[in-house]
């Protein structure tokens, strides 16, 4: 299964933690979520191989695929992803900002994709999906779990929630960032 990383880059990375967090306070976050995503891609034996979709290339570490994208946002970013021939047998997608992960939480996901499973964030969207093969089905990103779930459910689709802590936590908000901090 290929893992597809969306991320914006550098330019306007968490601007909700502006009044927090300084432009480079917040690259620097970025860059060390974007670094816990792709080592916890890497121990997860499900992925096969991992792709970074962003609008900045050079944001890329050294030796993961990429693929730029117009930089329209997360949903593009991934509809790009799996129209990828790289992606045909299946991809688990995950946000970038996900610090929390573990290989095992993505393992475990890959796992309940029959053939699709949704893992919930704590404010009510989905941080990843597991998707099985991809026949032309693309998952609503930046909607409400509820919103996807209805949208696979209208394509055919039967999508398991997989609720695993580790993926729930995103940082998006001052909120978020204290508890990151709390778990560090």
């Amino acid at each position: 299964m290929l893992a597809v990383v969306p991320v914006k880059g550098r330019d306007g990375a968490k601007t909700r933690l502006a009044s927090l967090l300084a432009p480079a306070e917040r690259a620097r976050l970025v860059r060390e979520m974007l670094e816990r995503v792709l080592e916890a891609c890497e121990e997860a034996s499900a992925i096969t191989g991992t792709l970074l979709v962003t609008p900045d290339p050079g944001f890329a570490p050294e030796g993961v695929a990429l693929l730029q994208d117009a930089g329209t946002g997360h949903a593009d970013a991934v509809e790009a992803a799996l129209r990828d021939p790289r992606a045909r047998r299946g991809a688990l997608v995950v946000m970038a900002d996900c610090p929390l992960l573990t290989g095992e939480s993505l393992d475990a996901l890959a796992s309940k994709a029959r053939p699709l499973a949704l893992a919930p964030s704590a404010d009510g969207g989905v941080n990843a999906l597991a998707l099985r093969q991809v026949n032309g089905y693309v998952p609503r990103l930046g909607v409400s779990l509820g919103e996807s779930l209805a949208a696979a459910r209208v394509a055919g689709i039967d999508p398991v929630v997989f609720d695993d802590a580790r993926l729930a936590l995103d940082v998006d908000t001052h909120g978020d960032y204290e508890a990151l901090l709390a778990c560090r």
